[in-house]
């Protein structure tokens, strides 16, 4: 163990701010101890801060072009694929300590999540949303005539959770394609990763990084929140629905508001992923995506539907499942949990337990000992919400494409879908999810990656947040006749 003490600063201010009052947090891990420094910040430091990041917007980074700005991210992001950047060994040692997630996890879904940044991701992600993504450095013509700009919001606060960690720079990223300055408001449950990918960015382009500010400090604050939103043109916050309710409260109509709150995914299992040579991979796989983060993400399932006609049916499908969690417990350990979240998983426990005394169809297994994982069978088609923390229902199915309107009770809710089936049933199931709300549809083991361009809740990424400005054909032709030198 290093004996030296690592100062690093839990915050990210344009070079010209002082912070002079901080909190100091120190972090005793196998490889080093670490100084975590946070600002102490009123609203007079927050609007100074605004203000900051807006200048140095309009001085610098609303002058670069869209290339130079996805030029510039694409080489922040290769230096975190470098398994010696010294920034990622920072992440890789504290972020499993303040979050308590398994440290290999972490490392593997930090660089996973980070590919998709890279600049041929990016491109994608721009020609996802814009026909044309110069529109955001210039007038550009349009299929019907004339010629049309797209102008990012001058200013974004955004509200980060901390849930996952690594999802921020998603956020941060829009911000800066949309050529907006950007204050991240981070939370205590992980306050790290932005600073550190913001800090990344400094060391390609010190200007650019200065049009972003990464702050820490205890939600609902309000004169803070307040002072924030005041100096900012768009607002977009991650989190609970009381934390997006919250906020919404704060936001003076008229202000760009996006949110991205409380939502449910689920997973469909057909039969034909059921075989003797497929059944074992696809309950790998779902118990991948069950137990990456502990289900902390929007995106991980909390229900399954498993067809009937497989080699394994539904009830053994259960079992195996719970089998597999407990394998991947034992490889990458669950995060230790507060009182009030084990007592939300014995409370269900304990609820299904008592209604398989009562004659119910549905069986609980468990960890024994502990609450690491919990597989609650149900012998009928349906959809329940979980406590997390590797808790999922799973229900059998007659068929799918009958079954899955059952879940219409969740229709507000619905996130993703991870689908394994017949290349045949395809359509007619992602018609029925989307009827249903469903906005998502991937594989099974994949359904906590979510490529960019992808609708996040249904809608866009960038476009919601832009206003566009048009020529008119007409006036182009127009103005021909002003030309002193026009035939």
């Amino acid at each position: 163990m290093d004996d030296r003490i690592v100062e690093i600063q839990a915050y990210k201010v344009p070079s010209s701010i002082q912070v002079t009052e901080i909190r100091e947090e120190l972090h005793e891990t196998e490889k080093g101890v670490f100084l975590l420094k946070y600002p102490i910040l009123s609203a007079r430091k927050i609007a100074e801060i605004s203000q900051s990041v807006q200048e140095n917007r309009a001085n610098y980074l609303a002058k670069l072009s869209i290339n130079d700005i996805v030029a510039k991210i694409d080489q922040a992001v290769l230096k975190w694929l470098n398994p010696d950047y010294q920034l990622r060994h920072y992440a890789e040692i504290l972020i499993p300590r303040i979050t308590g997630y398994d440290s290999e996890m972490v490392r593997l879904e930090l660089k996973r999540y980070l590919r998709m940044f890279r600049k041929k991701e990016l491109l994608r992600f721009l020609d996802e949303e814009f026909d044309q993504s110069a529109m955001l450095d210039e007038f550009r013509p349009r299929k019907t005539g004339g010629m049309s700009r797209a102008y990012g919001p001058n200013s974004i606060f955004h509200v980060f959770s901390g849930n996952v960690p690594g999802v921020q720079i998603w956020s941060l990223i829009m911000g800066l394609l949309l050529k907006s300055a950007n204050i991240g408001k981070t939370s205590t449950a992980e306050p790290l990763f932005p600073v550190l990918f913001v800090e990344s960015l400094a060391e390609v382009d010190p200007q650019l990084a200065d049009s972003i500010a990464i702050l820490p400090w205890k939600g609902g604050t309000k004169e803070l929140e307040e002072q924030a939103i005041s100096a900012a043109e768009a607002i977009i916050v991650y989190g609970s629905n009381t934390t997006v309710e919250k906020v919404r409260q704060l936001v003076p109509f008229g202000k760009k508001f996006l949110t991205y709150g409380h939502k449910i995914s689920l997973a469909l299992i057909g039969k034909e992923a059921l075989t003797a040579d497929y059944y074992f991979e696809t309950i790998h796989k779902l118990a991948e995506d069950v137990s990456v983060y502990d289900q902390q993400s929007c995106l991980s399932p909390q229900s399954v539907l498993v067809e009937e006609g497989g080699a394994v049916n539904p009830n053994q499908f259960a079992q195996m499942l719970a089998a597999e969690l407990e394998r991947y417990h034992k490889k990458r350990p669950r995060a230790k949990l507060s009182a009030e979240e084990a007592m939300s998983i014995q409370k269900v426990r304990n609820r299904y337990e008592l209604e398989s005394l009562s004659g119910e169809k549905v069986s609980v297994f468990a960890s024994q000992n502990d609450s690491a994982w919990t597989v609650i069978y149900h012998d009928e088609a349906g959809m329940d919400a979980s406590p997390l923390n590797r808790t999922i229902h799973v229900f059998k199915s007659c068929r799918l494409e009958e079954d899955i309107p059952k879940m219409v009770v969740y229709q507000d809710y619905l996130q993703s879908c991870g689908l394994a089936a017949s290349p045949f049933r395809l359509f007619q199931i992602a018609e029925i999810l989307g009827s249903l709300g469903v906005n998502r549809i991937s594989p099974i083991g994949e359904m906590n990656r979510a490529k960019p361009g992808w609708h996040h809740d249904g809608g866009f990424n960038l476009l919601d947040l832009v206003r566009f400005t048009d020529i008119e054909r007409n006036l182009e032709q127009d103005l021909e006749r002003f030309d002193p030198d026009v035939e």
